[in-house]
């Protein structure tokens, strides 16, 4: 386990608390985040007391939180996903669900039985990192397409978009026209019954394509394969590392359990890229 971040643990607490009023945090966001992964791998909170206590008795960090301020932190840590540096990202847009447990009869009498117990995620995702960029929890089923305008619409504010891409579901002639005219190329399956002219140039110049090369030479030339390490890949890894049931209770509860899963699955996937990185930096200084 590593705690490199107990080297920062008073700087870290000490900037928290500037300017702030009221009783001071006693434990930086760096313990709470690694307790945050612990429990995204459903260990409950008091056996991340009991782990945390153990680690302040082998003098691993300086002090334990007990599981009560585990949960309020944990519950409001801001799950905010590091952004790829990079310019002309492709992203690729898709949804699924993840299983209430303890909860789920209450969803049904509150939303209705097309809820069927499910949370739903939708993300856009970097087919090259395979990581999610953004993603957005509903307690009650939205529109794919509508979430991904959204999530666009705020990530072009911050990054460069080169490409976006979606199912047959992201076919809409308003997407197509916003992608076009903030210069984003659409990698968007069009309808196989599209009709040209649809009112959007660049949708009918790939159906032209499409109908002269064929489906799949048009999703080769495309790159309209990424989609699937993008989404699908995506949404299995954090499903097998940290499984698709929720098991919290409330609704701010569920959505931040859910958002846990995704961010989680980020930091560790970050995490493990630069220790094998540093691992080969080593392994090549070793034998030179």
């Amino acid at each position: 386990m590593d705690t490199n971040f107990v080297s920062n643990w008073e700087s870290d607490r000490n900037q928290m608390n500037l300017g702030k009023r009221g009783a001071p945090f006693l434990f930086p966001n760096s313990l709470i985040e690694l307790q945050a992964i612990w429990h995204a791998k459903n260990i409950p909170f008091r056996m991340i007391e009991g782990i945390t206590r153990k680690l302040a008795e082998f003098s691993k960090v300086p002090d334990y939180n007990d599981y009560t301020t585990a949960n309020r932190r944990i519950n409001k840590l801001a799950c905010k996903l590091i952004l790829p540096k990079s310019d002309n990202l492709t992203l690729f847009s898709d949804g699924t669900g993840l299983q209430v447990v303890e909860s789920g009869e209450y969803l049904r009498e509150k939303y209705g039985k097309k809820n069927r117990r499910w949370i739903q995620v939708i993300i856009l995702g970097n087919p090259k990192t395979k990581e999610p960029v953004s993603f957005e929890v509903n307690l009650i089923q939205d529109s794919e397409l509508d979430s991904a305008k959204r999530q666009l619409a705020e990530l072009n504010k911050r990054v460069n978009i080169g490409c976006f891409g979606g199912d047959g579901s992201y076919d809409e002639i308003a997407l197509w026209n916003w992608l076009g005219y903030n210069g984003i190329e659409p990698i968007i399956k069009p309808d196989k019954n599209a009709i040209v002219p649809s009112g959007s140039r660049e949708r009918d110049k790939n159906v032209e394509e499409r109908n002269v090369l064929g489906y799949d030479l048009w999703s080769r030339e495309h790159g309209y394969g990424y989609r699937w390490p993008a989404t699908e890949g995506i949404f299995s890894a954090v499903k097998r590392i940290f499984g698709e049931k929720i098991h919290a209770r409330s609704e701010p509860g569920m959505i931040q359990e859910a958002k846990i899963k995704f961010w989680a699955y980020q930091r560790i996937k970050r995490y493990g890229e630069h220790s094998k990185a540093m691992l080969q930096l080593c392994n090549t200084a070793l034998f030179k």
